[in-house]
């Protein structure tokens, strides 16, 4: 019965029947099976169909939350009895940012594999956090504001964006001294920014500014190299800039502008991460990523 209760919670976790057998690398038709054995076992129909979305019946709704309690807590059990052993073994599927898996997680994932060994690791780079149910993911890192209040996650502190420009550029075009200066410059923008614009704080008070722009880059390293090679002003993460401010090829503008800081979490599939996952979320604090001081409350 068990594993049609999982197949029921996933179902519903992930809004329908195609998803949740990705989820659980099973066939529609054997997660389709297995949510028509749970109701028979219980005598209830749980799930509404239709051909557009799932509903769940007033019974599903009520045996949904009971399921959740008793998956977890044997999906606990299970951790403990296993952790019992001093070897942390398994396969996992993580997803990071990839300007933070290059500069960072590439230089010591060395030390993490001599530790554990046993742990087989698949990297996947790009913004992952709301595709852990329906791709597969055991943790996923997020930089900012988790999109959905109902995901688990450890926080792991907080960081914040600069602007930034190389010295070249600053002693041929100057540094902005306010942001309303920035339609003076040029200003590079990542393409994910579909807002094309920069936040910042002007007298207490959140602004955007719509900067000038002369190029959009889906990848934040490029960007960082751009600007390394005076092309221009960017808005970047204090991560990945963080080899070029040290460098002194780097500098910061607007700073006194600047928002508060942001979180980042890693986010997780269950309450408790197993080892294998709290191995790989203590891996992730040892790199120092987040070192801004929490905003004040």
């Amino acid at each position: 019965m068990l594993e049609n209760m999982k197949a029921f919670r996933m179902v519903v976790e992930c809004q329908g029947f195609r998803a949740a057998a990705i989820a659980m690398k099973l066939s529609p038709a054997m997660i389709s099976r297995r949510i028509e054995k749970l109701e028979c076992e219980v005598n209830a129909q749980l799930i509404k169909r239709n051909s557009r979305r799932i509903s769940l019946t007033s019974a599903g709704e009520q045996f949904y939350q009971r399921c959740q309690l008793i998956i977890d807590e044997y999906e606990s059990c299970l951790r403990d009895v296993k952790s019992l052993s001093n070897e942390i073994s398994g396969s996992l599927k993580v997803g990071i940012p990839h300007s933070i898996n290059n500069q960072h997680v590439i230089p010591h994932l060395k030390s993490f594999f001599e530790r554990y060994p046993n742990i087989k690791l698949d990297i996947v780079t790009g913004n992952h956090c709301m595709e852990l149910f329906s791709h597969g993911f055991d943790l996923a890192l997020q930089c900012g504001p988790l999109p959905d209040s109902n995901l688990y996650y450890t926080l792991i502190g907080y960081w914040r964006k600069h602007t930034c420009l190389s010295r070249g550029y600053a002693l041929q075009h100057g540094i902005p001294q306010h942001p309303d200066e920035l339609h003076k410059h040029t200003c590079l923008l990542h393409f994910d920014n579909h807002r094309r614009s920069w936040k910042f704080v002007i007298e207490d008070e959140p602004v955007e500014i719509r900067p000038h722009y002369v190029s959009r880059v889906s990848n934040s390293l490029d960007l960082c190299s751009m600007v390394h090679h005076g092309l221009g002003i960017c808005y970047l993460p204090d991560f990945t800039l963080k080899a070029g401010i040290e460098s002194g090829d780097i500098i910061t503008a607007l700073d006194a502008f600047m928002p508060a800081p942001l979180p980042m979490y890693v986010v997780h599939i269950n309450p408790h991460p197993s080892p294998k996952e709290q191995a790989f979320i203590d891996f992730i604090r040892t790199l120092n990523l987040a070192t801004a001081p929490a905003p004040a409350s």
